[in-house]
């Protein structure tokens, strides 16, 4: 057995957190073979968490829990390739059990690509020839985007079209974004605002909670006057991924959705409006989240809504990726206007 084995399993003989069936084992092994080079000895690294549970449990059973849904929405730190990574392989793993069982799909909707560039995704679906990721990338103008290098997609995207899935953009325009941070909810025109259910509005503790993750993610830099037009702006965005992946489902029987952590939690992000447009449809949601050192204690990286109840069904952990001080980079950004 393993060093990382023998971890896992003394840490679940001390605290009762990880059966040895949630290490890595047989196939799921090279789902341990990580690019980020932070902590990759941590006794979590690899562990999927079950917060319904309370419990690790294999890929495999995730896998099954997975499948049984309509819409599964798969979490990410922007910039860890490992996350990445995971998920092209849920993916790939997920499109293999609805071919055997002679269905189609799922298709895919990334919060990295805006609705407006669907064209360019459809062009590359439908081509004769077979366009490899590196040049869907290119066409997407990917490196002008803002996320993070194209190469740490390229196997997420490898995956989506050697499998020949249906890829829909769920981001919106960023202009649209910048109207709605500037003028709220009412730059928007009032018939999108009723169809994306944007007229019923988040509870006083769940409004809070995203104000205060807001000037988490900002460091501190950004004035008070701020918060509200920035929810009012992310309220938007997980509103519009909403809509296109219920029309994703629609379309193609079943539907994944690929977005940062904060806009895949069922209290207050995607969830939240796929439950109130369309409440018969089932959804379930994994994060991924950086290992921490010191912190062993896996039911803790399971994100709390304000009344302690889990905001996510699974959490996968892995290593941290390298990175440089983000708030460091951001003060000397505010610094230069």
């Amino acid at each position: 057995m393993s060093a990382a084995g023998r971890a896992l399993i003394t840490l679940a003989c001390c605290l009762l957190l990880l059966p040895a069936a949630a290490v890595g084992q047989g196939s799921s092994s090279a789902l341990q073979d990580w690019v980020s080079p932070l902590q990759r000895d941590h006794p979590l690294a690899g562990v999927i968490w079950s917060a319904e549970k309370g419990q690790a449990i294999t890929p495999d059973e995730l896998l099954r829990a997975l499948a049984e849904s309509d819409v599964v929405l798969l979490g990410e730190v922007h910039d860890n390739p490992d996350h990445h990574r995971l998920r092209a392989w849920v993916i790939g793993e997920l499109a293999s059990r609805r071919q055997a069982s002679g269905e189609t799909g799922p298709a895919v909707v990334l919060e990295h690509i805006r609705a407006d560039q669907q064209h360019v995704l459809d062009r590359a679906l439908t081509s004769r020839r077979a366009m490899r990721a590196r040049d869907l990338l290119e066409a997407l103008e990917w490196e002008r985007s803002g996320w993070p290098s194209a190469a740490m997609f390229v196997p997420l995207f490898e995956e989506l079209l050697s499998r020949a899935l249906p890829i829909l953009g769920g981001n919106t325009a960023a202009s649209t974004i910048r109207e709605v941070a500037r003028g709220g909810l009412e730059a928007l025109p009032a018939e999108e605002r009723s169809r994306l259910g944007l007229d019923a509005q988040l509870d006083p503790p769940l409004n809070a909670a995203l104000t205060a993750e807001i000037e988490r993610n900002h460091c501190g830099l950004l004035p008070e006057s701020a918060f509200s037009p920035m929810s009012l702006a992310q309220r938007y965005r997980d509103a519009h991924l909403a809509d296109v992946v219920l029309s994703a489902k629609e379309a193609h029987g079943a539907a994944v959705l690929l977005a940062g952590n904060g806009h895949v939690r069922a209290d207050r992000g995607v969830p939240w409006h796929l439950r109130r447009r369309s409440p018969e449809t089932r959804s379930v949601t994994v994060a991924f989240a950086e290992v921490e050192s010191g912190g062993k204690d896996a039911a803790a990286y399971v994100p709390l809504d304000p009344s302690g109840a889990p905001a996510v069904d699974y959490v996968w952990l892995t290593p941290q990726a390298e990175r440089p001080d983000p708030c460091e980079r951001m003060r000397q950004r505010y610094e230069k206007r």
